[in-house]
C-alpha cells in the first residue's frame, strides 16, 4: 500500500508542453495543487500531458476535477489535455463513470518533458476543498444518470458543509 508521503505530483515543462507525472495516489488532498498548474498551464497555451502510469488510483474528486479541466479545454478550443499510460484499473474506473469519449487516453506520453519538480504547493482551506469537491462531484454527475444517483449522497453532504 502506498503511504500518502509518496502521493505526489511531478511535472516539467519544454517544448510548449506541461508534462505532468502522477505518483501514488491522486486524491483530493493533491487535487488543488494539480488543478491550479493545469489551469495556469492551459491559460498559458501550453499543451497538458498527464503521465499515469505511476498512478496506482485516483479518487472521484480528482477524476472529477480532470474530466472538468478536460472538458474546458475542449470548450474554449483545441483538446489540450491528454492522459496517457493508464492502467487497467484507471481506465475501468474512467468506463464505469461513462469517461471514455470525454478524456482524451492516448497509449504512450510523445517526447520527454526533462527535469521534473514537484508542482508548487499551497494552503488551501476547508471551504476551498469542499468547493473543489462538490464540483467535482457535481461534474461526474451530469455525465449521465448513473453517476448522478452515485454521488447523490456526496453533494448533499457537500452542500451542507458549505
Amino acid at each position: 500500500m502506498i503511504g500518502h508521503s509518496n502521493n505526489r505530483i511531478e511535472a516539467a515543462v519544454a517544448n510548449g508542453t506541461a508534462y505532468i507525472k502522477i505518483f501514488g495516489r491522486g486524491t483530493f488532498q493533491t487535487v488543488a495543487d494539480f488543478r491550479d498548474f493545469v489551469k495556469k498551464s492551459l491559460e498559458e497555451g501550453l499543451g497538458v500531458f498527464i503521465d499515469l502510469a505511476n498512478c496506482e488510483t485516483l479518487d472521484s474528486t480528482f477524476i472529477g476535477t480532470l474530466v472538468a479541466l478536460s472538458m474546458k479545454s475542449k470548450k474554449e478550443g483545441e483538446n489540450m489535455l491528454k492522459l496517457f499510460n493508464v492502467s487497467d484499473h484507471v481506465r475501468n474506473i474512467f468506463t464505469t463513470l461513462g469517461l471514455q469519449n470525454i478524456l482524451d487516453i492516448r497509449d504512450a506520453v510523445p517526447g520527454e518533458g526533462g527535469e521534473y519538480s514537484p508542482i508548487a504547493s499551497k494552503a488551501h482551506d476547508k471551504v476551498e476543498i469542499t468547493d473543489l469537491m462538490l464540483d467535482a462531484h457535481l461534474t461526474l454527475s451530469k455525465i449521465n444518470e448513473r453517476n448522478a444517483v452515485e454521488f447523490k449522497d456526496v453533494v448533499e453532504f457537500l452542500k451542507q458543509q458549505r
